[in-house]
């Protein structure tokens, strides 16, 4: 069996001023033909999980294009474009198939099109004709009518941090085996909730989604049920569709599907006020960080989290972290290519003085004008070590570790989301030594971390990710919605 596999992959944060082009795309993850197999085998990812089933059940991948920018505002039009005819082509070139997978995220949004991935689906849909599609997106897609309608099966991550992804591409290879096997004949049930929910209550590693999950499991069991999803959605995506979705898909009855999805969608509205959470300011989290000698307590700087496209370069922890004389503290990561480049020019050993961050916008500081010294350097390449993603290559462009006071600060030149600890670790900082960590990140930090963290606190702080659903200026999104509106039913 000849199985298609490819992405077209974004987050799109629409509050983010900084748009996504092509260039974006090509300077993250790029990969075409046989290079795929060779970026993603051995890896805990979608694609990789898929590769294992594949060796498995002598399915024969069939490699096109897989591409993902990390996030950040809305991609320009053009570039999915020309990225959608790169990766039609592929396919219309690849011969005859017997299915394809669709690695997608389910949250890309361009300056023209708000349901980018609903848009991919339907063009392979055009192509390929009934052979089976299947499509895995991320927990924070914000699942469309026109995805569900034109993809035989999807399959939603369960996790969050996503720690999953290589089962659920597993799980595809599965499907799409036992669909052309003719065991299984999918009907897929779609529901989309009047919901949007922050990240930190998205967190599958504690309620109310710990309790939410194990009743998605033990509906999976339930005779008929060939898979589930809940995709919680990117709140941060202002279009029509955002939030919160269910998916249920069985083995040919339409009207079980529609039973289970009904009955599960219900449950999760009526558990709607739960989703709530509490964020401490960045000095009540010194304060309570010094009323114990435990380490490291962690700090949640989720507004700016590149992951959901934040700049990554804001400074509000990193001032305040100054003005407070904090001491073992480490601050990760700060984006700042020009301050590298200075750090690198001073060399190791060396002071150099820098405005460290706040380029991007103003909305997430300014730039905190100091004298550090330069304590590492480094090509900020190393491999993932933790849960989410384990044995994927990552690149923080070069990287240098600055230090002012008693606060280490990880200067780097791209974007990235610093969840694996791997991420101090390269550059010699060994966690479990610091008092104080501000990572930006919302969740994804909690596979790798909550092992070893003696604390973790999610802070308020300013920016594109903020939790505080009620800090942005929706303009598209559906209404009525929970809990922007105070009165909304369930339909």
């Amino acid at each position: 069996m000849r199985i298609a596999v490819g992405c077209i992959g974004h987050e799109t944060n629409t509050f983010s001023p900084v748009a996504t082009t092509i260039d974006n795309f090509k300077k993250g993850s790029y990969h075409r033909g046989d290079t795929i197999i060779t970026a993603f085998r051995g890896t805990r990812t979608i694609t990789g999980g898929f590769l294992d089933v594949a060796a498995q059940l002598n399915l024969q991948p069939v490699p096109l294009l897989w591409t993902f920018a990390t996030p950040s505002g809305m991609v320009e039009h053009a570039a999915y474009q020309v990225l959608k005819s790169e990766f039609l082509t592929l396919l219309q070139n690849a011969g005859e198939l017997d299915g394809v997978l669709l690695d997608l995220h389910g949250a890309m949004v361009t300056d023209e099109l708000e349901d980018a991935e609903g848009d991919l689906i339907q063009a392979v849909r055009e192509i390929v004709g009934e052979t089976p599609i299947i499509t895995t997106l991320d927990l924070h897609a914000n699942i469309t009518a026109q995805m569900a309608h034109y993809s035989d099966v999807i399959i939603g991550f369960d996790t969050y941090p996503h720690v999953d992804c290589y089962e659920r591409g597993f799980e595809a290879g599965q499907l799409l085996f036992g669909m052309n096997e003719g065991k299984i004949q999918p009907t897929m049930a779609y529901r989309q909730l009047p919901l949007l929910t922050a990240p930190p209550a998205q967190c599958t590693m504690k309620p109310p989604m710990t309790d939410v999950l194990k009743a998605l499991h033990v509906l999976e069991t339930e005779r008929g049920v060939v898979t589930a999803t809940l995709s919680m959605g990117f709140p941060f995506a202002d279009i029509t569709d955002a939030g919160v979705s269910v998916l249920v898909t069985t083995n040919g009855d339409a009207a079980l599907a529609d039973t289970y999805a009904d009955q599960f969608a219900s449950h999760i509205w009526e558990l709607r006020e739960e989703f709530t959470f509490n964020l401490h300011t960045v000095e009540s989290a010194i304060e309570l960080a010094n009323q114990t000698d435990s380490r490291p307590i962690v700090l949640a700087d989720g507004a700016d989290n590149p992951g959901g496209g934040g700049p990554c370069d804001g400074t509000t922890i990193l001032q305040k972290f100054i003005e407070a004389d904090v001491q073992d503290a480490v601050v990760a990561v700060i984006a700042d290519p020009e301050s590298v480049t200075q750090a690198v020019e001073a060399g190791v050993g060396n002071r150099v003085q820098l405005n460290v961050g706040g380029k991007t916008d103003t909305q997430h500081g300014a730039p905190v004008a100091l004298t550090g010294y330069v304590k590492a350097l480094s090509d900020g390449r190393f491999i993932l070590k933790g849960p989410m993603g384990r044995g994927t290559a990552a690149n923080m462009g070069r990287t240098a570790v600055v230090q002012i006071g008693g606060v280490e600060i990880v200067l780097t030149e791209r974007r990235i989301q610093p969840y694996d600890a791997e991420v101090l670790r390269s550059v010699g900082i060994e966690p479990q030594s610091c008092k104080l960590i501000a990572l930006k990140s919302a969740v994804h930090f909690r596979a790798d971390y909550t092992p070893i963290a003696h604390q973790i606190l999610d802070v308020d702080t300013p920016g594109v990710h903020s939790p505080n659903l009620f800090s942005y200026d929706y303009q598209k999104v559906r209404r009525p919605i929970y809990p922007l509106d105070s009165t909304v039913t369930l339909k």
